[in-house]
């Protein structure tokens, strides 16, 4: 699906590629979309699975977190190109259930996101949609990354991502200096 699309993809195509017959993909799925459903569940929680992990390894400050978060998303994604791109390329695309789980999986940064409110004095003030088009932004990044073939680059984009988050919340300039002490050494050009 990452490599054809959704749409140009058949149930006869997945079962001639996993080497299996029909009755047994219609064992496990009802349909073609009933398949990318587990696809994307098993994404999901694999990349949940491991941020929950590193965050409760150790409880580390506001902005140590969303660090840590962005760039466990980002591993998962340059990890596996493929199931990244089937799940944030493809899914908006699948159908209605996907759609509203995958806006599901992009608003679950928010909370983590809102948090920062409280470094802010004027948190309060804040455009109230500023998570979700934060969060989105970052889904956006990965998106663009994914559909150009440069999921390499995302790496080097992670302090881009981590300073446009964390500016809202703690400023410019400590937004940078924590973007700039995370970044790793090769840098992405800005356009």
């Amino acid at each position: 699906m990452a490599e054809r699309g959704y749409a140009d993809v058949s149930v006869e195509l997945i079962v001639k590629r996993a080497h299996v017959s029909y009755k047994t993909f219609y064992r496990h799925f009802g349909s073609k979309e009933e398949c990318f459903v587990a696809l994307f569940e098993s994404a999901l929680d694999g990349t949940e699975k491991k941020i929950r992990a590193r965050l409760d390894a150790e409880p580390v400050p506001w902005a140590e977190q969303v660090a840590l978060v962005l760039r466990t998303l980002i591993d998962a994604i340059v990890a596996d190109p493929v199931i990244a791109r089937a799940v944030i390329v493809e899914a908006p695309s699948v159908g209605p259930a996907v759609a509203e789980r995958y806006q599901q999986a992009t608003k679950a940064l928010v909370p983590l996101f809102r948090a920062g409110r409280e470094l802010n004095p004027r948190g309060a003030e804040l455009p109230e949609t500023l998570e979700d088009t934060l969060a989105g932004s970052v889904f956006w990044s990965a998106y663009q990354r994914l559909v150009v073939g440069e999921v390499e680059q995302l790496d080097a984009y992670l302090p881009v991502l981590l300073e446009l988050v964390l500016r809202a919340y703690l400023g410019p300039e400590e937004a940078s200096r924590i973007a700039r002490a995370d970044a790793p050494t090769r840098q992405p050009a800005l356009a």
